[in-house]
Formats: C-alpha cells, structure tokens, sequence
C-alpha cells in the first residue's frame, strides 16, 4: 500500500505541488480513522448481493476517493463488482482517476456530476456518504433505486457546526436516522480530533429506507 501512495505524491508533488495541502489534508488521521473505521462496521451488517455473490457501490461526494476505495477494496477482494463515484470537484475526479489507475482498480467509474440530480434508476447495493454534513439528506434520491428498501445506507455526519461548508450537522445518530428516512441496522459515534481544542463527534449509521 504505500508504495501506491508514495506514487500519488510523486504525481502531486510534479504536476500540482500548489494542491499538496489538500492531499495531506486527504490522507489526515481523521480521514483515516473515520474510514477504516467505517470498513470495520461493515462487519457487522449484512451487505446486499446478487446471484453471483458480488455487490455494486456508489460513493457520494468522496473527495480523492481513497483511501476509502482502497480500504474497500483490500477487505473485499474480488466481490465488489462496480464502485460508482458521485464528485462534483472537477480537480478532485482527475485524482480519483489517476489513483485508480495507480491501484489497477479498473471497475472504479467517476461521475463528474451532483448525486442529486442523476435520476437515472439503478440497482445499488451499498451507497455510502461520508460528509453528511455538506449536502441534503439522502432521502431526495431515494426514488432512484429499483429497490430503496434493499439497498444499504453507510452514512457519517458530524456536529462541527463552525465550518461555513457544514450545512446539515447532526448531534446524534437518532437525528441523522431520522433525516435520511431510514431504519437503523447500526449506529456508533466516535470523538475526533482527541487532545485539541476543535474536538467533535463523528456519527455514522447503516440502515436502509423505510
């Protein structure tokens, strides 16, 4: 794995050395944390799947996309058949591309687009949000899918209510069941940012719409 990474950083630091900032800031302890432990969650639900065994993924707003899609990855070698990845940040889409091409994941596919306004229907097995706190509930999209009640919800917010981008906070997983519209299967929270002054909660639920 890190060989992968030192590669990313070779490319950032040739040809975009200005938007270093926001790779070290993509790769932080509190990124880290919060998707490994949102990998190790999913240990205790049971992911959809179809006749072969195999599971779609769409990933809304993931920033560079990893190391989420690694993380993915690693713990389902083989059984993850498409991850769809929603991202508006045009910069953003060329570093998920170019990560995929760095990992050899060939069934990584970007949409430059807004999550909520792609209707196109589908069939997804697991749509996962990790910046609840960005965007609207998730619940506007939920006539999108052939089977709202069948696909899986891995979702995170948090109550840092000081950065002008958090729009849609939470303070508890109750609230961000609620939002979403969903039935829970699992909920936790986890304290970021331990020792400093700018400590806050993450929560994270997985359910599926009611």
């Amino acid at each position: 794995m890190q060989i992968e990474y030192s590669r990313i950083v070779k490319w950032f630091r040739y040809n975009h050395p200005n938007k270093m900032d926001r790779l070290w800031d993509s790769l932080s302890p509190n990124q880290i944390i919060g998707k490994q432990w949102l990998v190790n969650s999913l240990q205790n639900v049971q992911i959809p799947r179809d006749e072969n065994g195999q599971f779609r993924i769409e990933i809304v707003g993931g920033w560079y996309g990893y190391p989420l899609i690694d993380l993915l990855m690693t713990e389902y070698p083989g059984q993850i058949k498409e991850i769809d990845i929603f991202e508006l940040d045009e910069f953003a889409t060329k570093v998920i591309y170019r990560y995929s091409q760095i990992f050899g994941h060939t069934n990584v596919r970007i949409f430059h687009q807004d999550y909520f306004t792609y209707q196109e229907t589908r069939r997804t097995h697991m749509v996962i949000n990790t910046s609840c706190e960005h965007m609207w509930d998730m619940s506007h999209n939920k006539e999108c899918y052939e089977s709202p009640d069948r696909t899986l919800l891995v979702l995170q917010s948090n109550n840092k209510r000081d950065e002008i981008e958090h729009i849609n906070c939470v303070d508890s997983c109750q609230e961000l069941l609620e939002k979403n519209e969903l039935s829970e299967i699992h909920g936790d929270w986890k304290r970021m940012n331990q020792g400093t002054p700018d400590k806050f909660i993450r929560f994270m639920v997985m359910g599926k719409w009611k």
